[in-house]
């Protein structure tokens, strides 16, 4: 089935190139006829607004597709500055965020480091010690009062 399709798209193609005539292109000719003056060849005629269009259009053409080049290079170059812009400000708020940020750890850096000084200053085993020494004299203490008591 796909063979027998293929074949004849072939055959269709084919035929189409041989049939089809080439088409030549010419200069052409071109000249000014009076008003109800006559042409020594076939001719289609134009007026003086459409010759000109005709004679003209590839300068128009150009200049157009200049301006259009011209209107999407500007469009682009905006687009990018624009871009641009919006990265710009989004640095400045993430570089802002990021400022807060060190600051705030900067300052509890220092707080913490103020709280160690202090527990720095109270010396652990002294504070040991006199707690035992303070509970047994407080014991003693208990202890010769209940007897002065009991006696």
């Amino acid at each position: 089935m796909g063979f027998s399709m293929l074949s004849k798209i072939t055959k269709l193609l084919v035929l189409s190139f041989i049939i089809c005539p080439v088409a030549n292109g010419q200069d052409g000719r071109f000249t000014l006829v009076p008003k109800g003056g006559q042409v020594p060849f076939e001719a289609t005629c134009f007026d003086d607004v459409a010759t000109a269009k005709l004679l003209t259009w590839k300068e128009f053409l150009a200049q157009e597709l200049s301006h259009k080049c011209d209107f999407e290079k500007e469009k682009l170059t905006l687009d990018y500055d624009l871009e641009l812009q919006n990265l710009r400000i989004s640095l400045e708020e993430t570089l802002a965020r990021h400022r807060v940020e060190v600051d705030t750890r900067d300052k509890e850096l220092e707080d913490l480091r103020k709280i160690i000084k202090k527990d720095r200053k109270v010396n652990m085993p002294v504070v040991i010690v006199a707690s035992v020494v303070g509970g047994i004299a407080l014991g003693f203490a208990g202890a010769y009062a209940i007897k002065q008591v009991v006696d």
